[in-house]
């Protein structure tokens, strides 16, 4: 849900910055690109001499930390700046006059707007492909354009289902089916308890209903911007499903898309399950309710796919010091960076070997999150994801509150989308 915010730019604005900005590389085999003294006696890239870096994050404790760490490796000082949303408008005032970071986070489904401006060096042949080895394939493809690297996918966010051991037991249903099951004799709405309870009418958390029946958002790869899927089969099952869950759930879209409500449920044990993601683990652990985490049930068979957003690591296509920064970027998603990441900021790694990261193998309620992230769908960065995110929340809150069947949500949100993007034309 954090990754819903998109940063809007004027046309001119872009056209002139995308002029400025250029995605430099450095490619190893070019000796005219990579100084002598920027590699060392086995061809490996070290940093320049003099280097030192700014690194913008929004989680100030975990980049002193990364700054503390990489400096003892690489004898580059770090000054760590606290940024968050609107990092991308930033980079776009201060990047021309080196005055921003030279290595930033921000969310994947900034990518578009980050590289028509020119925001972003390309990541050097040598680092990306050490990076590409050991990196989830959903997240390196998240910062990957025309088979070039933009950046480093440093952390997921997916969705899995968390239980409440005190009223399910040790074992989770595997089924949505029997999860629906034991709702019709477990609920109690006069007294707020409820066997399943999420946030269907929010796009984000209903997506792996929406996508029971395979549908995609724009496509199977997530880019074809001109075809959201809105008017396929697959798309219209879904809404059918979310629709069936009203008996169940017998809650208003605003109570539901209100997290707080949701959430303290939970806490109190009078929610057996809830769809959510790793931002709760720490509120949950807190409250002392005793909860476990699983990865989503099936539903006729079929896998619920959940939407992935990842926390991406750029370099500065300005910085003075490309390949110092690039190694910063790099060193985010070492053992030591993922396992900094895991402790100061409590946040998954997009490492596909977590054996080495430390606490984060042995955690019992994140490991579900990267077998579940194996099994989800990134959020698309196409063009007109903000046009999808309308569209969809306008239907999915009316179909949810009953004043639209399934048929007619779906006619609703191919209007929606074709108004916005006409109103986007004029």
């Amino acid at each position: 849900m954090k990754f819903k915010k998109h940063a809007i730019i004027t046309l001119s604005l872009l056209i002139s910055l995308g002029a400025m900005g250029c995605h430099k590389a450095l490619p190893i085999e070019d000796e005219t690109e990579v100084k002598s003294n920027e590699v060392n006696e086995k061809g490996e890239l070290v940093p320049e001499q003099g280097a030192k870096l700014v690194f913008w994050t929004v989680d100030e404790e975990y980049g002193k930390a990364i700054a503390t760490a990489f400096e003892a490796q690489y004898s580059v000082p770090v000054t760590v700046e606290k940024v968050g949303m609107g990092e991308i408008d930033k980079m776009i005032l201060t990047g021309p006059t080196q005055t921003g970071a030279d290595v930033f986070m921000s969310s994947h489904d900034n990518m578009p707007t980050g590289m028509a401006a020119g925001l972003f060096l390309e990541i050097n042949p040598q680092i990306a492909e050490r990076i590409k080895a050991k990196m989830n394939d959903v997240g390196i493809k998240t910062v990957t354009v025309d088979n070039k690297l933009y950046g480093v996918p440093v952390s997921i966010e997916t969705s899995c289902l968390f239980y409440n051991k005190d009223l399910v037991g040790e074992t989770p249903a595997i089924t949505l089916e029997e999860i629906l099951e034991e709702s019709k004799t477990y609920n109690d709405v006069v007294n707020n308890k409820f066997y399943f309870l999420y946030s269907t009418p929010d796009t984000y958390k209903a997506y792996p209903l929406l996508s029971a029946f395979g549908y995609h958002a724009f496509g199977e790869n997530g880019d074809d911007n001109a075809h959201p899927g809105f008017e396929t089969e697959a798309f219209k099952k879904g809404l059918e499903l979310i629709y069936s869950l009203r008996e169940i759930m017998p809650v208003s879209a605003t109570d539901l898309r209100n997290a707080e409500f949701v959430r303290n449920l939970f806490m109190e044990g009078k929610v057996a399950y809830e769809i959510t993601g790793p931002w709760d683990i720490k509120t949950f652990r807190d409250s002392g309710v005793h909860f476990g985490v699983t990865t989503l049930p099936t539903y006729e068979g079929r896998s619920l796919t959940p939407f992935a957003g990842v926390k991406t690591a750029h370099v500065s296509a300005w910085t003075e010091y490309p390949i110092a920064a690039q190694l910063l970027a790099e060193f985010l998603v070492s053992d030591e960076g993922a396992s900094l990441l895991y402790e100061k900021a409590n946040k998954i790694t997009t490492l596909k070997d977590v054996s080495n990261v430390r606490g984060l193998g042995e955690d019992p309620l994140v490991k579900p999150f990267t077998q579940q992230f194996e099994n989800s769908f990134p959020m698309p960065n196409v063009k007109d994801i903000k046009a999808f995110w309308t569209a969809t929340e306008k239907s999915l809150i009316s179909l949810y509150d009953g004043e639209l069947t399934p048929d007619e949500a779906q006619k609703k949100t191919i209007e929606t989308w074709e108004a916005i993007l006409a109103s986007q034309a004029e």
